[in-house]
């Protein structure tokens, strides 16, 4: 049975419950390499809660060097550009927090081809090359795929511009999931430990709208740990095509009356899913003959927000956007529905229209 440890914690407790999450989950470092791999979507501040809280890599990193392992942290942000990589991990405190640990790890890759899909991808070789990988996801919903945990972390496995052309070749949501899946089998973490102090709802994983969930989640099954966020947000896991795909492949367990959940992890109150969700709660087939037609997303720019700085358009993967006077437009006759455009906006100016079809399924219950 596998075995989720759920802890009440703020930022300021997280070393106290470190102590716990290494008791119920021990780990010999004496002498080893171990990659932390925070989720550092792009330069956001710690304050919008988009990335790892910096004080939750600070306490790790602490943590595993007095545990007597060398430790090395990075991640591949979805930003593009000269210098984010750098950018993303100064802005968001990392770099700072990790006390000379961080490094670029996508000047080295590998090329490997993914298992069950037969995509080839670059994989930066600390991944694959380290004695310990130990995973820091955050507690967020994700428009694409609904969640945002152990097993969407390993989309920062893939090195640089990548990461468009995987949204280009597979714009569906099932599809797109699946293959996140088949990347977190590449190297399955050896321990997952989730900032769950601030989480996301609504439409992350780079949204403005907060929640208070205020625990720290451990596993060493990061699928069971996903089911369990799942459920605290409300979903149904089987309907989650991540977990549904790692489930059919064994790589950890999705039914909750299987898992012995350590702590409160009742589902949160009045807790925001994405309204994206729509497609997971009916039967594909249907969604399949009808949702293409009936409730595309569109998207919502807030000028003043906007720095027209164009990065948008530079990442569309249906080359959707263009920039007019000074703000980005949307041919939608060419847009995907891969919402990259909104997940990596670091001025966060773009949001997920509220649609009247959507405002409906959210009065009915169905988002």
């Amino acid at each position: 049975m596998s075995r989720v440890l759920v802890l009440d914690a703020t930022y300021e407790e997280v070393p106290a419950a470190l102590d716990r999450v290494f008791a119920a989950f021990p780990l010999d470092l004496d002498g080893r390499r171990v990659l932390l791999k925070p989720n550092i979507l792009g330069p956001y501040p710690p304050e919008r809660h988009v990335n790892t809280a910096p004080e939750v890599v600070r306490a790790l990193v602490e943590r595993l060097r007095a545990m007597g392992a060398t430790v090395t942290v990075g991640d591949n942000p979805g930003a593009r550009g000269y210098g984010m990589v750098e950018k993303s991990a100064e802005v968001s405190g990392i770099l700072e927090a990790s006390m000379g640990a961080y490094r670029n790890i996508s000047t080295d890759s590998v090329e490997k081809t993914l298992p069950g899909s037969g995509i080839k991808v670059s994989v930066s070789r600390e991944v694959l090359e380290t004695e310990v990988l130990i995973s820091a996801p955050k507690f967020k919903t994700h428009v694409l795929t609904r969640i945002t945990g152990a097993i969407k972390n390993s989309f920062g496995f893939v090195v640089g511009g990548q990461k468009t052309g995987l949204h280009r070749h597979l714009p569906d949501s099932r599809a797109f999931s699946e293959m996140l899946v088949d990347l977190y089998r590449l190297r399955l973490p050896d321990l997952v430990i989730m900032d769950g102090i601030t989480g996301m709802e609504g439409n992350g994983p780079s949204g403005t709208s907060l929640y208070p969930v205020g625990k720290v989640l451990a596993s060493y099954d990061g699928v069971a740990l996903d089911t369990v966020m799942a459920a605290m947000m409300g979903m149904e896991p089987g309907r989650v095509d991540m977990l549904e795909y790692a489930a059919s492949l064994e790589l950890g367990e999705t039914d909750l009356s299987r898992i012995e959940v350590v702590g409160e992890a009742g589902p949160l109150e009045k807790f925001r899913r994405p309204s994206s969700g729509i497609p997971q709660r009916v039967p594909h087939w249907v969604m399949e003959t009808f949702y293409p037609h009936v409730d595309r997303p569109r998207f919502d720019v807030d000028n003043d927000a906007c720095s027209g700085c164009g990065q948008c358009g530079e990442i569309c993967p249906g080359t959707a956007i263009t920039m007019k006077d000074g703000h980005p437009a949307y041919d939608y006759s060419s847009c995907l529905s891969c919402y990259c455009c909104m997940e990596l906006c670091s001025e966060q100016a773009i949001e997920l229209h509220d649609s009247l079809l959507t405002r409906f399924y959210r009065r009915i219950g169905i988002i």
